[in-house]
Protein backbone atom coordinates (compact mmCIF):
# COMPACT_ATOMS: atom_id res chain seq x y z
CA UNK A 1 0.00 0.00 0.00
CA UNK A 2 1.50 3.34 -1.17
CA UNK A 3 1.64 6.39 1.29
CA UNK A 4 -0.25 9.20 0.70
CA UNK A 5 1.40 12.04 0.38
CA UNK A 6 0.33 15.16 2.69
CA UNK A 7 -1.18 18.07 1.17
CA UNK A 8 1.04 21.04 1.79
CA UNK A 9 -1.30 23.88 3.10
CA UNK A 10 -2.00 26.35 1.08
CA UNK A 11 -0.17 29.87 1.89
CA UNK A 12 -2.64 32.85 1.97
CA UNK A 13 -1.05 36.39 1.29
CA UNK A 14 -2.57 39.60 1.19
CA UNK A 15 -1.71 41.91 -1.89
CA UNK A 16 1.11 43.35 -0.31
CA UNK A 17 3.61 40.50 -0.07
CA UNK A 18 4.26 40.49 -3.63
CA UNK A 19 5.41 44.39 -3.72
CA UNK A 20 6.94 44.09 -0.10
CA UNK A 21 8.85 41.15 -2.06
CA UNK A 22 9.45 43.43 -5.03
CA UNK A 23 11.16 46.04 -2.34
CA UNK A 24 13.39 43.51 -0.96
CA UNK A 25 14.55 43.12 -4.84
CA UNK A 26 14.95 46.72 -4.64
CA UNK A 27 16.89 46.91 -2.14
CA UNK A 28 19.21 43.96 -3.54
CA UNK A 29 19.81 45.90 -6.66
CA UNK A 30 20.22 49.53 -5.03
CA UNK A 31 22.99 47.69 -2.76
CA UNK A 32 24.92 45.71 -5.72
CA UNK A 33 28.59 46.71 -6.12
CA UNK A 34 28.28 48.83 -2.48
CA UNK A 35 30.81 48.43 0.21
CA UNK A 36 29.29 46.41 3.21
CA UNK A 37 30.41 49.46 5.31
CA UNK A 38 28.07 51.49 3.34
CA UNK A 39 25.10 49.00 3.64
CA UNK A 40 24.90 48.59 6.87
CA UNK A 41 25.64 52.74 7.17
CA UNK A 42 21.99 52.87 5.38
CA UNK A 43 20.29 50.13 7.62
CA UNK A 44 21.29 51.87 10.70
CA UNK A 45 20.41 55.03 9.37
CA UNK A 46 17.39 53.75 8.38
CA UNK A 47 16.38 51.98 11.55
CA UNK A 48 17.38 55.50 13.47
CA UNK A 49 14.81 57.39 11.25
CA UNK A 50 12.37 55.14 11.86
CA UNK A 51 12.72 55.17 15.49
CA UNK A 52 12.89 59.46 15.44
CA UNK A 53 9.52 59.61 14.40
CA UNK A 54 7.89 57.08 16.24
CA UNK A 55 6.83 54.48 13.50
CA UNK A 56 8.44 51.51 15.85
CA UNK A 57 6.80 52.94 18.73
CA UNK A 58 3.72 53.12 16.52
CA UNK A 59 3.99 49.35 15.19
CA UNK A 60 4.95 47.84 19.04
CA UNK A 61 1.40 49.77 20.44
CA UNK A 62 -0.56 47.96 17.83
CA UNK A 63 -2.35 44.61 18.30
CA UNK A 64 -1.95 42.08 16.15
CA UNK A 65 1.57 42.51 15.78
CA UNK A 66 1.84 38.86 14.21
CA UNK A 67 -0.75 39.55 11.15
CA UNK A 68 1.17 39.68 8.39
CA UNK A 69 -0.44 42.57 6.73
CA UNK A 70 1.05 44.61 9.48
CA UNK A 71 4.21 43.14 9.50
CA UNK A 72 4.25 44.36 5.65
CA UNK A 73 3.03 47.55 6.27
CA UNK A 74 6.32 47.92 8.87
CA UNK A 75 8.53 46.41 6.39
CA UNK A 76 7.47 48.19 3.56
CA UNK A 77 8.11 51.60 5.67
CA UNK A 78 11.11 50.35 6.44
CA UNK A 79 12.68 48.90 3.25
CA UNK A 80 11.30 52.14 1.86
CA UNK A 81 14.00 54.50 3.95
CA UNK A 82 16.74 51.67 3.23
CA UNK A 83 16.18 52.75 -0.83
CA UNK A 84 16.29 56.19 -0.03
CA UNK A 85 19.98 56.52 2.05
CA UNK A 86 21.05 53.55 -0.07
CA UNK A 87 20.40 55.88 -3.31
CA UNK A 88 21.86 58.29 -1.43
CA UNK A 89 25.09 56.84 -0.74
CA UNK A 90 25.37 55.18 -4.09
CA UNK A 91 25.04 59.18 -5.38
CA UNK A 92 28.17 59.89 -3.32
CA UNK A 93 25.91 62.08 -0.63
CA UNK A 94 26.94 61.58 2.86
CA UNK A 95 23.15 60.24 4.43
CA UNK A 96 22.36 61.71 7.18
CA UNK A 97 19.75 61.44 10.08
CA UNK A 98 16.35 64.03 9.16
CA UNK A 99 14.57 63.09 11.89
CA UNK A 100 15.61 63.72 15.61
CA UNK A 101 14.26 61.74 18.19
Amino acid sequence: MAKQRKKQPKLHHDAVTPFRDKLWALVKEQAKGMDGAHVVLALKQAGEEIWAVGIDDTYSSMKHQDDEPLGNAFDITWLTVVCIKLKEIKAGNKPRVRAKG
